[in-house]
């Protein structure tokens, strides 16, 4: 099993933000309060709101002006993670054709080969997801879950390795897809939702060509979203 590094201060505070822009709270433009009203709002430290602002900056959301403040930069940046940022577009378009080689033939073995442990563990990740979605949260670590559980489920170890080798990238690419979708209002992260059903659905029912049908349309998807946001 994978371990899922829990979420650091700054993120959850970067995150928060984020979603106040995307939520009309805050505008390109607009200056944000200071360090020491945003510490005291969130009831954080002040070392906590310079690293979320950083990661904010770095991904191009806001701007820091010595000496002025902070200020909104814009409302559709350029990566909404910072970890996406450290990626160019060669390296993005590669993952993706790793990514759809791994997954597709890891569903198709998973479901010739799941047993009833296995499923669950899917099932499982997947109501994690729904809850997730529920709250309203990103829910890329129940995302990654979902896909590790089917390469469990393969019962193909030296498949299994080399998703599990990619998995932190791999998260990545998870989450910036999840913060592109709740950024435009023509998807929805319940169609993402109901897309990885019916992964869990053909899974289930074992029907290897549905299976597989299902998991690139879903992958062919996640492609499309992040071409269309980078260009590439």
């Amino acid at each position: 099993m994978v371990k899922l590094e829990k979420k650091k201060l700054y993120e959850e505070i970067a995150e928060i933000i984020t979603e106040e822009i995307r939520e009309g709270t805050y505008k390109q433009g607009d200056k944000l309060p200071s360090i020491q009203a945003l510490s005291k709002a969130y009831g954080v430290g002040q070392a906590s709101i310079r690293e979320a602002l950083n990661a904010l900056r770095v991904v191009g959301l806001v701007e820091i002006k010595h000496g002025e403040g902070t200020f909104i930069k814009s409302i559709e940046a350029q990566s909404y993670t910072p970890e996406m940022a450290l990626y160019n577009k060669e390296d993005i378009k590669d993952l993706l054709e790793v990514r759809k080689v791994l997954e597709v033939g890891s569903v198709r073995a998973a479901a010739q080969n799941r047993n009833a442990a296995q499923l669950k563990k899917i099932n499982e990740a997947l109501l994690q997801m729904e809850l997730a979605m529920k709250n309203k949260e990103i829910g890329d670590d129940s995302d990654l879950m979902f896909h590790l559980a089917i390469a469990d489920a393969s019962n193909n170890k030296l498949l299994k390795h080399m998703l599990t080798e990619v998995s932190d990238k791999i998260k990545t690419i998870m989450k910036e897809t999840r913060q592109i979708w709740l950024f435009n209002e023509s998807k929805s992260i319940e169609k993402l939702f109901n897309e990885h059903t019916e992964i869990y659905e053909a899974i289930e029912s074992q029907n290897i060509n549905l299976a597989e049908e299902k998991m690139i349309k879903h992958l062919e998807e996640v492609e499309s979203v992040l071409i269309e946001h980078y260009k590439i």
